[in-house]
């Protein structure tokens, strides 16, 4: 095990689960509500990762959008509240995820960070992880800026005790690995999730594993 680190922080979205059927529920239920076409779960899928507005605004028609902004404040608000009835319908993780897990928190502390309102996160950790796994879950929150600003991140690390260099984060993603370098993390991407292997390759990830298997058998 990598002696050095003492933490490893998860994101949620396409990391530890598949959350997108959930999302793009929400989101369709939505643009219903609004009069505005759905959407295919491919096209939400790449409206995520950057917190619910920039999701719900991506869903929004461009000319909407563009010259409405108040618009994306009234679907915002209705997005909310349909999430609400939607995200726990997510009930499990990534085939293999919940042993690398165990397994991994006999050595480091677990941590969730993700872009998903805070409430929302959770309450699905409670749901997805096995009790007393997660030392700390964290999501975005009014007034503080989310992923890839480090400020949520970094008050991660302190309140689990340990310094920035003893983290490591976890993601699918380019915010992630932004995440990462904004907080002085190590990073390690995975290639399952919501974004290719070729992508993340370009972003900048160093290192990029293929299952969750491969998530013990990195750090050993």
């Amino acid at each position: 095990m990598r002696s050095y680190l003492k933490a490893l922080i998860f994101d949620l979205d396409g990391t530890l689960a598949d959350t997108i059927p959930a999302i793009a529920e929400a989101v369709n239920m939505t643009m219903s509500e609004m009069g505005f076409p759905n959407h295919s779960v491919d096209e939400i899928k790449s409206y995520i990762g950057k917190g619910p507005r920039h999701l719900i605004s991506e869903a929004l028609p461009k000319d909407v959008r563009e010259n409405q902004p108040e618009m994306v404040d009234q679907a915002l608000s209705i997005y909310n509240k349909a999430y609400a009835k939607t995200y726990l319908n997510t009930d499990s993780l990534y085939e293999g995820m919940e042993e690398a897990i165990i397994t991994l928190s006999k050595y480091y502390k677990i941590a969730v960070l993700s872009n998903k309102q805070d409430e929302y996160v959770k309450n699905l950790v409670n749901q997805l992880l096995p009790e007393g796994i997660c030392t700390l879950a964290c999501g975005t929150i009014n007034g503080i800026p989310a992923k890839p600003d480090p400020t949520i991140a970094l008050k991660m690390a302190e309140e689990l005790g340990v310094e920035h260099y003893e983290c490591m984060l976890i993601g699918d993603s380019d915010i992630d690995i932004l995440t990462a370098e904004n907080a002085g993390f190590d990073v390690l991407s995975v290639s399952w999730g919501y974004v290719s292997k070729a992508k993340l390759l370009l972003k900048g990830a160093q290192d990029v594993i293929d299952t969750p298997k491969e998530l013990v058998e990195y750090f050993e």
